[in-house]
């Protein structure tokens, strides 16, 4: 008989999107556009889609076309969490007697109403919650009344939707910014009904749950009505009439991102808030429909109660779909969990391709973000932050160890070199922007990244040019263990990894990606693991290419070591034959083929 071990959500995290159609995005995923115009662009393929019929249960489809917006309202991003199970095969179980498992092992499958029945249980023995909230605003002001909330608990057989209505909860001081018979609506939740059918892959028998997150509205107090932009000089209406319900009372409508008041716990960049950069900089006590929190499951066998839970975040909508983020939250994840892979590994015959796809994955995703940024405008925000950084009276706004790249007017004009290339010295021929040309420095995006988001020529770009790479992409900051244990601020930076205590090291230049801001509104980079896993491959590809063919001599070892001085990462070198280009690989492998196919064809002796 089997037995229940654990039980689990997947995925464990997911990420809403606020839209206000009726109707929530249909499912799609990414693919190379196989048309010969597509150039192998990214494009979105529909997917199996599930919708939630009136009586909560799924019809799977895959829609023909893929629309984003109903009446002109756009569609919410609503994803399902379906519930896992990890069990114990018995030997009676079918899983051994005709599926070839052992008695004893560990199974990890999906829970569904046929998995229940066989543990003695069915939904009833199902319990779930969901507790989202909204917390910016106390954060900010350091005051839990500025925070509102939303918890529901459902039983496992009440298939009905159940709205999120978020309120403060009671505080012991305080005015709360979100009084319980004012709600803001946060989104809702819904058990899907299982039923047990098998539809296009689809096993509809899996317990599973939906979130639908909220419209995309913001709220705020009766005084929230208009506001004046200081650039325009016009008014706009700041909280729609329907929308103006928060406590005018609130602390909310006290804040002003000031660094001396010692009540405040402002984020960086601390101007995000509706009533920065206007006048005083004190909020006018909006807020949005926005939310994080955390789904629960539980279930009880026999004796024992399981349980499980799934975060999910909610955040705006996503204009450009099919233009993927060079650093996602994969990305993140990986680095934080995964050291960086060594060489040995990244470059073994077998692990080679893999590694060069993706390489090229990121320098296609990289092309993508690029192809919408309007790079004059962040360049000329970027600079001015620097300069607004830079201790005042710096010479040109130029840090100490100012050598390119610059930081300061000169950045990505000719006196950049040589991280300014032949393309940026004939875009300003007379080294200076010339004001009757717009957006030249945007011009420039194409030029440098649609070659390199293609993998063949990226790495015919990536073999033989080491120094060009090292010099253009911007150092990922280091970990903990890389950092001396004291530096001052106007200390050069190290080459191979970025200290955010070096005031160098947090300001914007040319190097990719140029001027875009992380987080901390600092100059963006790679992962370490991104990087790391670049410059690695980069300069094995050096050595290999200083070695010539054949398998790569000692002087190779040291060669790459010094391309990447202090990375451990190359104590085994070995096989520069891994370093092909795409179509050198496939001909390779066609003519293999080819000479498989004559030895099979003669005859025997």
């Amino acid at each position: 008989m089997v037995t229940l071990q654990a039980i689990y959500f997947e995925p464990p995290l997911a990420i809403a999107r606020l839209g206000g159609a009726p109707t929530p995005m249909d499912n799609y995923v990414w693919v190379e556009d196989p048309t010969i115009y597509g150039v192998a662009r990214n494009v979105l393929d529909p997917a199996l889609t599930f919708q939630v019929l009136e009586d909560g249960s799924l019809l799977p489809f895959v829609p023909s076309v893929l629309t984003f917006r109903e009446e002109g309202l756009l569609k919410p991003v609503a994803p399902f969490f379906e519930v896992h199970a990890s069990v114990v095969l018995g030997a009676d179980d079918p899983e051994v007697t005709q599926g070839g498992q052992e008695a004893g092992s560990v199974v990890d499958t999906a829970l569904s109403l046929d998995l229940l029945k066989r543990l003695g249980a069915d939904l009833s023995a199902m319990s779930f919650g969901v507790h989202v909230a909204n917390l910016k605003a106390a954060r900010r002001t350091n005051d839990p009344a500025n925070g509102f909330e939303a918890y529901v608990k459902v039983a496992g057989t009440d298939h009905a939707k159940h709205p999120l209505h978020a309120f403060t909860p009671p505080q012991p001081a305080g005015e709360p910014l979100v009084e319980e018979g004012s709600p803001v609506p946060l989104g809702s939740f819904q058990i899907i009904r299982p039923t047990p059918v098998h539809v296009s892959g689809a096993d509809l028998g899996t317990v599973r749950v939906r979130f639908t997150p909220a419209r995309g509205e913001v709220y705020g107090p009766p005084t929230a009505v208009l506001g004046q932009d200081d650039a325009t000089k016009q008014f706009h209406e700041i909280v729609p009439e329907p929308n103006r319900i928060l406590n005018p009372r609130s602390t909310w409508l006290s804040y002003d991102g000031a660094y001396e008041n010692p009540l405040w716990v402002n984020p960086e960049p601390w101007d995000t808030y509706d009533g920065a950069d206007q006048h005083s900089n004190v909020s006018w006590g909006v807020v949005d429909d926005t939310c994080d929190g955390l789904i629960t499951a539980a279930v009880v066998i026999g004796t024992k109660r399981y349980t499980a839970s799934a975060r999910i975040s909610v955040g705006p909508p996503d204009y450009a779909p099919d233009r993927r983020p060079f650093v996602s939250l994969a990305d993140d994840l990986a680095d934080r969990d995964l050291e960086p892979s060594s060489l040995s590994a990244l470059l073994t015959e077998a692990q080679a391709p893999d590694t060069q796809s993706r390489l090229a994955d990121i320098f296609a995703r990289v092309w993508e973000t690029a192809s919408l940024i309007n790079l004059d405008a962040i360049r000329a925000r970027a600079l001015a932050q620097n300069k607004g950084t830079i201790t005042p009276g710096a010479p040109d706004s130029e840090p100490p160890h100012s050598e390119p790249p610059h930081v300061g007017k000169k950045s990505m004009l000719p006196d950049d070199a040589p991280f300014a290339d032949a393309n940026v010295q004939a875009a300003f021929p007379r080294g200076v922007p010339d004001p009757e040309v717009g957006l030249v420095f945007s011009s420039l995006v194409a030029l440098a990244h649609n070659p390199l988001a293609d993998e063949e020529e990226l790495i015919r770009f990536l073999i033989g040019r080491g120094d060009r790479v090292r010099d253009l992409v911007r150092p990922a900051y280091g970990a903990f263990a890389d950092l001396r244990p004291e530096v001052a601020s106007d200390d050069a930076p190290d080459p191979t990894f970025r200290d955010p205590r070096i005031l160098r090291d947090l300001l914007h230049d040319m190097r990719m990606p140029p001027y875009m801001r992380d987080e901390m509104a600092q100059a963006l980079g790679l992962t370490r693991r991104q990087y790391a896993e670049l410059m690695t491959y980069v300069a094995a590809a050096d050595a290999a290419s200083a070695a010539g063919a054949g398998s790569a001599p000692e002087g190779a070892r040291a060669l790459a070591a010094e391309a990447a001085p202090g990375w451990k990462a190359f104590a085994e070198f070995e096989a520069p034959a891994a370093f092909e280009t795409p179509a050198r690989r496939r001909i390779r492998a066609r003519l293999r083929r080819m000479a498989a196919a004559a030895d099979n064809s003669e005859p025997q002796q």
